[in-house]
Parts: C-alpha cells; sequence; structure tokens
C-alpha cells in the first residue's frame, strides 16, 4: 500500500531535490562562463571551497524551501496548479535568498550581474525538473500504476458526486476498492462488502491506504464508532458528511483558539489587508473617474433638467454591506411619477423618458454611484445593491441569496458583465456569480470586471 512507504518515497524525493540542485548549479556554472567569459568564484573568497560548497549550499536551500512550501506531501488529491503555484514559489524564495547573498558578497557590477544570472538558471532547472517530475507522475497514475486505494464506509448524498469525480480525473491515482453499508445499492457500480460489523474483519485482511466515512442520516453505527475502528487498525481516514451535498462551495477548516472550526465559505475581503486594498483601490479610481467624467455628468444634468419635470439625482434606498441599508444616487432616468413603482427595469422601459433611455444604454445613469462608492456604502465592483422590498421577497424564494450582502455592493459586478441584469434575467444566476466572484475575489479580478464593463460600453456605443 502506498501509506507503507510514503516515508521512503519522501526520502527519495528530496535526494532527487539534492542531486538535481546540485547538478542544476554545475550546469549555470557552466553556461554564465561560456556567456560572460567570466568565473563567477573568482568575486568570491577561497574560490576553490565554493566549487565544492556552492552547488552543496544552494541544494540544501533548495530542499528547505521546497519544504516550507509544502511539497513534501502527497498533492494526489490537489489540482495541479495549485502544485506548480508551490512550486513556484520555493524557486522564487530560494532565488531571493541567493540574489541577497551575491548583492551582499560582491562588489564588482560584473560579478553580480553573472551571479544573478547564475542563481536565475539554477532555480529555473530546480522548478523545471520538478515541474516535469510532477506531471510524470501523474502520467503514471493515468496509466494505472502508483495507485491509491480507497474503501467507503456507508453512502450518502455526496457518494455518486464523489464517485463521479474520481473516475473523470484518472491522473490522480485513487481506486475505489468497495463499500459497506447496511445494504446493497445497486446504482454504485463497486463490491459490496456487507454492513457496518464486518469493517474489523476487512481491515484485519486488507488494510486500504484511507477510508471515507460517509454516514448518511440513516446508517446505524456511530460516527465515533467507525473512528474508533479505523484507528485500531491504522487506517488513515477522511470524513464527508451527508449534509456537506447541499452546500454549492469548498468547506474550510480553521481555528477559534485552537479549536478546529469549519467554515462554509472562504471570503477574501473579510481580511483587514484585502479590505485596506480594495478600499484603496475604490477611493483612488472613484475620484479619478469624478474628475474625468464631470463634463458628461454636466451635460447630463442640463438635459435630464430641460426635457423633464422633476430632480436631477434619483435617490433610492438599497440594501449593502451586513444588510444595511443606504440611499443609492442615480441619474433620473424615468418619470416622476412612476419613482414609486417597485417593478423592475426592463429593456426599453416604457417609463423612461427619452434622456432616460440614452443614459441608461451607456450606464450613464450609473455616474453619481461614484459617490457613494467615496462615501464608502459601495464599490467599484460588487454585487448590485437590491430594494429592501426584493430582499426581503428573494430571501425566503431563492437559495443562498443573502450571501451576496457579505461584501459591498458594486457599481459593476461579475454578474453584470456576464449578461446578467435586469428583471429579464435568471436571479438563481445572478447570485451564482455573486458567490463565486465573494469567494474568489482578487484584485486582479475586480480589474478585468472594469476592464470587461468598459469594453461592453463601448461596444454598446459602436453597435449604436
Amino acid at each position: 500500500m502506498i501509506k507503507q512507504y510514503q516515508s521512503s518515497l519522501n526520502a527519495v524525493h528530496i535526494t532527487m531535490d539534492i542531486a538535481i540542485s546540485a547538478a542544476g548549479s554545475i550546469i549555470a556554472y557552466g553556461i554564465v562562463l561560456l556567456l560572460f567569459d567570466t568565473n563567477i568564484l573568482d568575486g568570491l573568497p577561497h574560490p576553490t571551497f565554493w566549487k565544492v560548497f556552492l552547488p552543496l549550499a544552494v541544494a540544501a536551500l533548495q530542499v528547505l524551501c521546497n519544504r516550507a512550501c509544502d511539497l513534501y506531501r502527497s498533492y494526489r488529491s490537489t489540482a495541479f496548479i495549485h502544485e506548480v503555484v508551490n512550486i513556484l514559489k520555493a524557486g522564487l524564495a530560494v532565488f531571493v535568498i541567493l540574489i541577497t547573498v551575491a548583492l551582499i558578497f560582491s562588489e564588482l557590477e560584473r560579478f553580480q550581474l553573472a551571479l544573478m544570472f547564475y542563481f536565475f538558471l539554477e532555480c529555473l532547472i530546480a522548478c523545471l525538473y520538478r515541474f516535469l517530475l510532477r506531471r510524470f507522475l501523474r502520467y503514471m497514475r493515468k496509466k494505472g500504476y502508483n495507485k491509491k486505494y480507497l474503501v467507503l464506509l456507508g453512502v450518502n448524498n455526496c457518494t455518486e458526486n464523489f464517485l463521479q469525480k474520481i473516475r473523470s480525473s484518472p491522473d490522480l491515482g485513487y481506486q475505489i476498492a468497495g463499500y459497506f453499508d447496511n445494504a446493497p445499492h445497486s446504482q454504485l457500480d463497486l463490491p459490496y462488502f456487507g454492513n457496518f460489523k464486518k469493517v474489523s474483519k476487512y481491515f484485519a485482511s486488507s488494510l486500504p491506504d484511507e477510508a471515507l466515512i460517509m454516514l448518511s442520516d440513516k446508517s446505524q453505527p456511530s460516527l465515533e464508532h467507525l473512528i474508533s475502528i479505523c484507528e485500531r487498525w491504522g487506517v488513515k481516514f477522511s470524513i464527508i458528511p451527508n449534509m456537506f451535498s447541499s452546500f454549492s462551495s469548498r468547506i474550510y477548516i480553521t481555528t477559534f483558539d485552537g479549536i478546529p472550526v469549519m467554515s462554509m465559505r472562504r471570503v477574501p475581503l473579510d481580511r483587514t489587508l484585502n479590505k485596506f486594498i480594495k478600499r484603496t483601490m475604490d477611493i483612488i479610481v472613484s475620484l479619478l473617474m469624478l474628475i474625468l467624467t464631470s463634463p458628461v455628468m454636466l451635460v447630463t444634468a442640463i438635459a435630464i433638467k430641460a426635457t423633464s419635470p422633476g430632480s436631477v439625482i434619483f435617490k433610492q434606498k438599497r440594501v449593502g454591506l451586513g444588510q444595511r441599508p443606504f440611499t443609492m444616487y442615480k441619474f433620473r432616468s424615468m418619470r416622476v411619477e412612476t419613482e414609486s413603482d417597485l417593478s423592475g427595469t426592463e429593456k426599453n422601459d416604457p417609463r423612461c423618458t427619452p434622456v432616460g433611455h440614452f443614459i441608461r444604454k451607456f450606464s450613464i445613469d450609473e455616474l453619481p454611484q461614484l459617490v457613494n462608492v467615496l462615501k464608502g456604502d459601495m464599490s467599484l465592483v460588487g454585487p448590485r445593491p437590491e430594494i429592501p422590498h426584493y430582499v426581503k421577497e428573494y430571501r425566503k424564494s431563492v437559495p443562498l441569496y443573502m450571501v451576496k450582502h457579505y461584501v459591498k455592493p458594486g457599481i459593476t459586478g461579475w454578474a453584470q458583465v456576464n449578461d446578467l441584469r435586469g428583471s429579464d434575467t435568471s436571479i438563481e444566476e445572478r447570485i451564482r456569480c455573486d458567490i463565486y466572484y465573494i469567494e474568489h475575489w482578487s484584485v486582479l479580478f475586480d480589474i478585468k470586471i472594469l476592464f470587461k464593463t468598459l469594453s461592453k460600453i463601448v461596444a454598446s456605443k459602436n453597435a449604436r
């Protein structure tokens, strides 16, 4: 079984890392000597000593950084991109440390440049090796080698989805040996090993690499009982509760003063640093936008006032962060007598004034919301704020609707750039987009949405 050889495999991994890093140092040394016509060791004290020590020192540093970046664990059940990111982190850490050493101990610029190029080549070789190694391991698993055998203790609502993911990802190298439950399930194309009383007998004759406890609400044995059996036989186990089938997002385990706490959603904007970055970007960009669009806003205000009676700015209560109400500003695009109408807006809405049709088409009516952004009620990017009346209605009929209030509402958002805006679109689809944005927020994601919004406005103008 894989688990019996895991420590030996890790030792082989470390040994290969040392060998490749040392070899990479020698190769990089030769390339630098050839390209720069400079012996980098001449820039260091005791060159003969460094001929032997430098490759070994670089190799040791590479192993330490690999371990710090968690590269000596199994990535079998992890998306390959996460593994690649950790490989790059380790390579970057080694490069930064070595460059710092080069700048400190080498005073001549030509030696510093040669050393920097040397370290870059060495790190590149180490990263490339690990990348190719991981790809090779996944290829071997896909071919049926290096299998890890699992056994299911129980069947619940998550089982079929789990089996589908295992069968659709042969490069992960998992194979389900069979399952235990109160009775066999015809829909599962797996060997049935019997009821839970036979688990201990099975472990006595055939230890799996891992057991997955998947108890349903109707399962008889207690969770503690199955855990005790697994621990008695030294079988590693994981738990997939029945209730997890009701959640669409990932599960995150954190701690509260040493006590494990399970969270249903990861919200990056809960972090103080991320909040600060987003708020800073909101203030800077909204100020610039207010300055740049001030002529457009002035012309719009004059046109609205000249063509229809009523105020220029339309104020409306909306629900924002933490379900707190705030006043949202827009240029008035509808007749005054329709302002109390709670029905959603539609394309070519008959309630719009002639100027209103135009400013809505190019989203000019949204520009006063830049003031909301400066005040802190809204952000440039986020879920669209809703009228309190609809919030009360949707919270009862739309699952997960209230999750959108985990973050500040935005002028634009992931749902809007995916053409999900207005009463003629699916509220469920909009909420799915909002939740995806909330759980995957990043500065680059915000920038992407802003550029997509701009491109849609430009495309609308060209179509006009």
